[in-house]
This record gives C-alpha cells, structure tokens and sequence, in this order.
C-alpha cells in the first residue's frame, strides 16, 4: 500500500511538472518570467506549499531584525522568485548561447578569466540562490565545460526530466559519489564541477552558524579541492528588476596545502558558506527557504 502511494505521489509531482513544461513551451522568455511571479503569487496566498517552513525559517533568521507582517512580504516575495525561476528554467534551455549571455551581466569577470586559465579545473560553487541553474548554462554559452554534481532524486521521472533539461542547455551531470578518477578525467581539460553548498549535512557535517542558527554545513567542496589540489570559485545569480541576472563571481579560494587536510578543509568550508550567507542577507528573497536547512544543526 506504501509503494502504490508512492507511486501515484511521484507520477502526480511527474505530470505536474510536466504540464508546467508544455503550457510553457510555447511563451517567449520575458513572459515566462511575468507566469513565474504570477504563478508565486498564487501559490503564496492559496496553496500552502510548505508556508508554515518558509515563515519559521525566516522568523528564526530575521525574527530579531523584522516584525511579523515584513516577515510575511519577505515570504511572499519568495515565492515570487521561486515561481520566476521554475519558469525560467522550463525555458532557459530553448535560448541560444548568444541570449543567454546577453540576458547575464558579470561582476567579477576578472575572476571568470582567471578560472578559465586553470589547466586543472575547479570547483563552481553556489547554493540554492536565485537562479542556480542558470550559472551552469551561462558557462556553456560562453564555452566553458560545466558539469553538476546531483543527486539522483527519489522520483525517477523528475530525475531524468529535470537532467533532460541541464544536458540541452549544455550542462553535464556527475552523480553523487562518482569516482574520482570520473571528476578528475572532466577536470583534466580545464573543466569545472558545479556543487550546490547549502544541504543538510546529517551527523557528518561541520557545525558552523548560517544567519544566526546552528546548520550541520557540507564538507565534501572542501574535502575535494584540497585532495585534488583545486581551487573553489563561489557564485550567486542575482535577478535585475528588468528580468536580466546578475552573475557574482568571487575570488578563488585556494587550498592551503601546508595545512593539514582538516583544518583546510574546515577553512574553506568556512569561506564559502559565509560567502553565501553573506548573499542572503543582500538578497533574502532569493533563498531557498522551502527546505529544512537547519534541522541537525539545531539538534546538535
């Protein structure tokens, strides 16, 4: 009986997703974003999807900096990005390189230069911020080998559509505990390997403050790039109120090798996440507060 309901729940969350895809398919861009905010708008004040998450994350991060009712904007404005980049990303993959580098501004594109001179690769790190993925495939569109680091989800055919759509706009995926004689053959050729920073880490994770509240943080971006001698490059989209991204690239991280492996790897964890977080206070909106980023930290 708990498979059957698996079973329906998965196909039901398939074909929801896949009706968005084809009522979308025919909409230019620039309208799909204006169905995104709508469709946000609606879901913030009539299907409460996860709301009770999103305003508890938000009140235990800005509770002391924002009253009640600028907590409530704060969330609806939310599910106005959120809806925008689900449109987006139903549709981002019918644009030619050329629209999608003109539809992203850089700021730091002197760092983007510097990645692309290093002959070993590196580590394109972000987090569930604005349009996450769009950074992969605004590196395809200028030429540059991104591959993501996923993990295949429970729901197969949500899996293979969601991959579907990253291999057509020129992004490759490396699975969860890939080996890594896999990463370093991507590598070899000046590629670069996207990671996604901000889950819940379990019992394994470095326990660090993210906004004022105790998160069990990922190490395995720290753990590679000192084992594998690379350098992290954290980035965020930011979306322009004239429906264009801003791309923020940082300045490389590079391992310390005369460390040793744990308090390098606690270092960079360290830099990045606070690079992050550092982001989500300019832009709060643009978080993913739908997930239960904090949950072992507080147990902890």
């Amino acid at each position: 009986m708990a498979d059957t309901r698996k079973n329906i729940t998965q196909w039901r969350d398939y074909l929801l997703l896949r009706l968005i895809f084809l009522l979308a398919r025919p909409l230019p861009f620039r309208a799909l974003q204006k169905v995104g905010a709508a469709l946000g708008r609606f879901c913030w004040h009539v299907v409460p999807f996860r709301r009770q998450v999103v305003v508890g994350n938000l009140t235990a991060c800005f509770g002391d900096e924002l009253d009640s009712e600028a907590i409530q904007r704060l969330a609806r404005d939310f599910y106005v990005q959120l809806g925008t980049t689900l449109l987006e990303f139903c549709g981002y993959w019918r644009l030619k390189p050329e629209q999608i580098r003109d539809l992203v501004t850089v700021e730091g594109a002197e760092h983007v230069e510097t990645v692309r001179g290093f002959e070993k690769g590196a580590l394109l790190v972000s987090g569930h911020f604005g349009n996450w993925e769009l950074v992969g495939a605004w590196g395809a569109a200028i030429g540059i080998d991104v591959s993501y680091m996923v993990k295949t989800q429970s729901n197969p055919r949500v899996d293979r559509l969601q991959n579907d759509v990253r291999a057509r706009a020129g992004v490759g995926i490396i699975r969860t505990g890939a080996s890594v004689k896999d990463m370093v053959r991507l590598l070899r050729n000046g590629g670069l390997i996207g990671l996604l920073s901000d889950q819940d880490a379990g019992e394994s994770g470095m326990i660090m403050d993210v906004l004022g509240q105790p998160a069990s943080v990922l190490t395995g971006t720290g753990s590679l790039s000192y084992r594998l001698r690379l350098p992290v490059v954290t980035c965020f989209m930011v979306r322009q109120p004239d429906g264009t991204h801003r791309l923020v690239v940082q300045e490389p991280i590079m391992p310390d090798l005369d460390q040793d492996e744990a308090t390098a790897v606690a270092e960079i964890t360290r830099i990045h996440t606070q690079r992050l977080e550092a982001m989500v206070r300019k832009h709060p909106d643009h978080y993913f507060w739908v997930h239960r980023r904090w949950k072992s930290g507080r147990r902890a």
